[in-house]
């Protein structure tokens, strides 16, 4: 008790692990104790039926608070987020509080190929085709996860080159052999397609072969206008149904995860600015925003979401966002084409009220 209460002590006033700076946590709030003796206040293990999954993040304190208060209502908890460095070391904060938050059932730790710019295509390449590098990063994970005390393993990795497409296949091949024993799951967040293209953010993912080797295989249903293009629909129905059915097609639907968009984007509308000025908001900003700038914010029943056109000092601007109904139709559509479940992007943008009908549907899906 003592050790735990010295390393208490220690990293609420800050400290480095694996790289990069921790930020600082109250010593005094009583999660630390919890994390550091492994007494999380959800001791639940994942349910057995529709899963209600999340990503939670360590630099948003509503994304702690929300999974502090919903976690009863999670299956998996997955922790964003670990890179590389360029010799294959895992890198990123110190995820031990979330011990403290819900037990090892439902944690699991992702692994990008994070580096300054974002999905690094040279890093990804550098991981999945050098030995030695690859070793490295699969012990440093492998490790990590021990330390913590996790279910499983989340691969995230994006904008691989179209090539290394048979490595990352394999290197999942590779990774699950040495799980399985250790009793850890492998999961993967994939990026949305509609049909097996091998060009593009998302080509190198082999939806097939991967759907086979892998625990779980989490969609990422999202951006499909994006904040670097043309405004549009977030994740608009129709296009989610497609992605749905292509990936039910050549997978077993029950690894699947659908991910669900709980933000929405603004655009510029001026073409002087590009989209320097663009932005991203959770559901409940982005109706104050619209009510601030008095804003008509329009239901589309197509696409499933809301649509708002307004002006603001920066000019006129033009958001699409989710509301309940959106959250709704991505329920019951991941219901009916038998999904695992929903994957939250991300845990602590979410109204509060939205927790009621994600425990409520997780129960009980056919209501």
């Amino acid at each position: 008790m003592l050790a735990a209460v010295l390393a208490l002590l220690a990293t609420g006033a800050g400290g480095f692990l694996l790289g990069q700076y921790t930020a600082p946590q109250s010593p005094f709030d009583p999660l630390w104790l919890r994390a550091y003796t492994d007494r999380p206040l959800d001791t639940a293990p994942p349910g057995d039926g529709f899963w209600i999954a999340g990503y939670y993040v360590d630099y948003d304190g509503d994304s702690l608070e929300s999974v502090r208060l919903n976690a009863p209502h999670m299956d998996q908890v997955i922790v964003f987020g670990y890179g590389f460095d360029w010799e294959g070391n895992a890198v990123g904060r110190d995820q031990h509080l979330i011990r403290g938050v819900t037990n090892r059932q439902k944690r699991v730790l992702l692994f990008g190929n994070f580096a300054d710019a974002g999905f690094d295509a040279d890093l990804a390449h550098l991981i999945l085709t050098d030995p030695e590098v690859q070793e490295r990063a699969m012990s440093s994970m492998l490790a990590e996860a021990n330390r913590l005390g996790v279910a499983g393993i989340q691969i995230d990795f994006e904008n691989i080159p179209p090539e290394d497409r048979e490595a990352y296949t394999q290197f999942l091949r590779r990774l699950k052999e040495r799980l399985e024993p250790l009793g850890l799951t492998l999961s993967v967040a994939a990026a949305a397609k509609t049909s097996d293209t091998t060009t593009g953010w998302g080509g190198a993912t082999d939806y097939a072969a991967i759907g086979q080797i892998v625990d779980y295989f989490y969609i990422m249903a999202y951006d499909e206008h994006w904040l670097g293009g043309e405004p549009g629909p977030i994740a608009s129905l129709d296009w989610v149904e497609r992605v749905i059915r292509y990936a039910t097609g050549v997978m077993p639907s029950q690894k699947i995860l659908l991910g669900v968009p709980f933000y929405g984007y603004e655009w510029s509308l001026d073409p002087a600015l590009g989209a320097e000025t663009n932005a991203a908001y959770g559901p409940g900003r982005m109706q104050r925003r619209a009510a601030e700038f008095g804003a008509e914010v329009v239901w589309d029943p197509v696409a499933g979401e809301n649509k708002a056109v307004f002006l603001t000092d920066e000019g006129e601007r033009i958001a699409w966002f989710p509301d309940e109904r959106s959250l709704e139709a991505k329920l019951r559509m991941a219901y009916q084409y038998n999904l695992k479940g929903i994957a939250i992007w991300r845990i602590g943008l979410e109204p509060d009220e939205w927790w009621h009908r994600l425990g409520e549907f997780r129960l009980s899906p056919e209501k």
